[in-house]
């Protein structure tokens, strides 16, 4: 979440009354889900595969403690080849998928899954501060993380009609059927973000809040910032766990929800020990792996991403030095690429309106490449804060096609 906004715009937004009431979601009436984390093994086979798995993935063979992982389809058009999933005759493009999986004397079945065609590329949201069509979503594609397609020419494809009008931070999420939801931030000093719905990532509807930074008996909080969104649908809880800033409240939060209409009350991500905000998170090698911000004041010294490990989304407590010093930065999205075992951290450097790429061939532990930006191909004009989905090719001949490209 872009923090260089200018004192006067900061200052006209509080005057204006945008914090009416149809800025808000419904509030919350149930706490957050949460994992068990007593048993750290057993939270880790919980949470080690996604509920959208697509052809060609290869599954985890064991536990980071060594034990093997057995894994076999219960259900649906598959196939597993040494621990890579493929589609077998008869498969849907969204085929329902049932795995269970054998560890020691333990099994576990996952039942809230779909088997997706090999992904193809990644298409990323962004918005841009200033221009014509700031604060709205714009789209862009890329097949191998360095070279990027506009969509629509980097124009603006979704501008908000309720709340504060101010669409900041997109992040697309699939839902539970395969297709997906927007969330986004609704300017800077607002309790709710904006989600919408999507079946072709060109058109949204079913415009609504989410109310996510309110007060619980556990947990008291401002009530005043909801920033940078972004989500996945926990196959195991059988929820969306949603995450979220809050500089206010001093971090990083998660809210639960089971329709992405409603959320819960919010609960504590994580703490380094300081100030983060603008947490990204993707399965790796032995669990998950986040690159989040170090919200330290100054900001000048302190506008740097790290990274942190853990066994689940919930409990990443291992922190790292900052991965990048070079700029001030902010708004990480992580890429796995598709032709190689390299990863790429993308920052927001914000006080240049352009990003820089970094790259690195095990994103847990490995050290950072910066890439030289005549290297890169990313045509866009002054893009903030970018998030990433992998889709398929049906899926992404659907979006160009709904922009004529």
């Amino acid at each position: 979440m872009k923090r260089t906004v200018l004192l006067c715009a900061g200052l006209l937004f509080g005057l204006c009354g945008c914090r009416s009431s149809a800025a808000h979601g419904i509030q919350p009436t149930e706490p957050a889900k949460q994992l068990d984390l007593s048993n750290l093994e057993t939270a880790y086979v919980q949470e080690c595969i996604e509920a959208f798995l697509f052809d060609g993935d290869a599954l985890p063979s064991e536990t980071p403690m060594g034990t093997s992982l057995e894994w076999s389809v219960e259900q649906g058009h598959a196939a597993l080849e040494q621990n890579v999933l493929h589609k077998t005759e008869g498969a849907l493009e969204y085929e329902p998928l049932v795995l269970s999986v054998a560890y020691g004397e333990n099994q576990l079945t996952f039942d809230s899954l779909q088997l997706l065609d090999e992904p193809v590329a990644y298409v990323i949201s962004y918005f841009t501060s200033e221009g014509t069509d700031n604060e709205q979503l714009k789209l862009a594609y890329t097949f191998n993380g360095e070279y990027w397609f506009k969509v629509h020419e980097d124009k603006g494809i979704l501008k908000p009609s309720i709340g504060t009008k101010r669409l900041r931070d997109p992040a697309l999420v699939r839902k539970e059927n395969g297709t997906f939801s927007l969330l986004a931030t609704q300017g800077y000093d607002t309790d709710s973000i904006y989600v919408y719905d999507s079946d072709d990532l060109a058109t949204y509807k079913n415009e609504r809040m989410i109310l996510l930074n309110v007060s619980s008996k556990e947990l008291p909080m401002s009530g005043k910032q909801a920033w940078a969104p972004e989500a996945f649908y926990d196959p195991y809880l059988k929820t969306y766990v949603i995450f979220w800033s809050s500089p206010e409240d001093g971090g990083i939060f998660y809210s639960t929800s089971d329709d992405l209409i409603t959320a819960s009350y919010p609960r504590k991500l994580n703490d380094p020990g300081y100030p983060v905000i603008d947490i990204t998170m993707v399965h790796s090698t032995h669990g998950w792996t986040a690159i989040l911000k170090d919200e330290r004041e100054p900001m000048e010294d302190y506008s740097q991403v790290i990274r942190g490990n853990g066994l689940t989304w919930a409990s990443i407590d291992s922190f790292s030095e900052p991965i990048y010093q070079r700029h001030q930065v902010e708004g990480p999205m992580i890429l796995k690429s598709m032709e190689s075992e390299a990863w790429y951290v993308v920052v927001d450097d914000y006080t240049r309106s352009a990003y820089k790429m970094l790259k690195t061939a095990d994103i847990e532990s490995g050290a950072f490449q910066e890439l030289e930006d005549t290297d890169l191909m990313i045509p866009l004009e002054q893009p903030s804060h970018a998030n990433a989905i992998r889709v398929t090719w049906k899926e992404l001949e659907r979006l160009n096609q709904a922009f004529g490209q």
